[in-house]
C-alpha cells in the first residue's frame, strides 16, 4: 500500500520523470498527488470541485486534465495546483476517460451517457470531433498514438475495443465476454494492454491486438473494487502497474505492483 486513509479515490496519473502520482477523489471534491514511492506528504493540489474522475497528464508542459461526470465538463488546470482551473468542455453528458495526445495538442474522451467517444483541441476545448457513437457505456480510454489507435473498454458489452486516432474508423472487437471492465492502461513497448474488472475484481491483460497469451486472458491480482489505473515500462525493462481501488476491508487505497 503506498497511500491510505483516501476517501473515494479514482483516476490516477503517472509523472515517472518527477516521481509523482496524481489523483481523483470524487467524494472530497479534490486532485492530489504524493510521491510514487509513498514517501512524503499528500498535497492538495486542487479543491471544491464537483465529481472529479479521471485524470491525464500533459507533463511537458506541466498540465493536468480531468473529467466531471455531474457538472458535465472537462477541466485544465497547472499540475502544481497554481493558477486557475479552466473549463474548457462544457456541457457534456457523462465525461469519463480522458487520455491526450500532446504532440497533435487533442484529447480524447469516453462519454457513457451518450455512448461516444469524442476529441477536442487541448489547448482550448475547440473543435470537438463526435469519433465514434453507437456503443453501449464506453468508461475507459487509452492511445497508442504511434499507431494511431485507441483503445476503450465498453461496460455495457463486456468489451475491449480499438478504432482509428483519426476518425474513429475501424471499429474492432479485441476481447470479448468480459463482466465489467473499466480502465485500460497500454503497455506500448511490451504491446499488452491492462484493464480493471470491477465485477471480478481482477487486474487482466493480453495483447493489443486482443491475440490471448495462452489461451487465455492473464489475471495477475484480485482487487476490490478496481477503479482507474496507470502503467508504465522501467529502464530495466519491468513493467508496473499503479491502481486506485476501495477495498471493501481495508477501505479506498493507492496501490502498486
Amino acid at each position: 500500500d503506498l497511500v491510505t486513509g483516501l476517501t473515494n479515490p479514482y483516476g490516477i496519473a503517472l509523472d515517472v520523470s518527477a516521481g509523482k502520482m496524481y489523483w481523483t477523489d470524487y467524494a472530497t471534491n479534490k486532485i492530489q498527488d504524493a510521491n510514487m514511492d509513498g514517501t512524503g506528504d499528500v498535497c492538495d493540489l486542487v479543491t471544491g470541485l464537483t465529481y472529479p474522475i479521471a485524470i491525464a497528464l500533459d507533463v511537458a508542459n506541466g498540465k493536468m486534465y480531468w473529467t466531471d461526470i455531474i457538472d458535465g465538463n472537462i477541466y485544465d488546470a497547472n499540475m502544481d495546483g497554481t493558477g486557475d482551473v479552466c473549463e474548457l468542455v462544457t456541457g457534456l453528458t457523462t465525461p469519463l476517460g480522458i487520455a491526450l495526445d500532446v504532440a497533435a495538442g487533442k484529447m480524447y474522451w469516453t462519454d457513457g451517457g451518450t455512448s461516444k467517444i469524442q476529441r477536442a483541441n487541448m489547448s482550448d476545448g475547440s473543435s470537438v470531433e463526435d469519433l465514434v457513437t453507437g456503443l453501449s457505456a464506453p468508461i475507459g480510454i487509452a492511445l497508442d498514438v504511434v499507431a494511431g489507435k485507441m483503445y476503450w473498454t465498453d461496460f455495457g458489452t463486456d468489451k475491449i475495443q480499438r478504432a482509428n486516432m483519426s476518425d474513429g474508423s475501424s471499429v474492432e472487437d479485441l476481447v470479448t465476454g468480459l463482466d465489467e471492465p473499466y480502465g485500460i492502461a497500454l503497455d506500448v513497448a511490451g504491446r499488452k494492454m491492462y484493464w480493471t474488472d470491477i465485477d471480478t475484481d481482477k487486474i487482466q491483460r493480453a495483447n493489443m491486438d486482443g491475440v490471448l497469451t495462452p489461451g487465455e486472458v492473464w489475471s495477475f491480482r484480485v482487487v476490490r473494487d478496481p477503479c482507474n489505473g496507470a502503467a508504465w515500462r522501467g529502464k530495466d525493462d519491468t513493467f508496473y502497474a499503479i491502481w486506485a481501488f476501495n477495498d471493501w476491508d481495508t477501505g479506498p487505497n493507492v496501490a502498486a505492483d
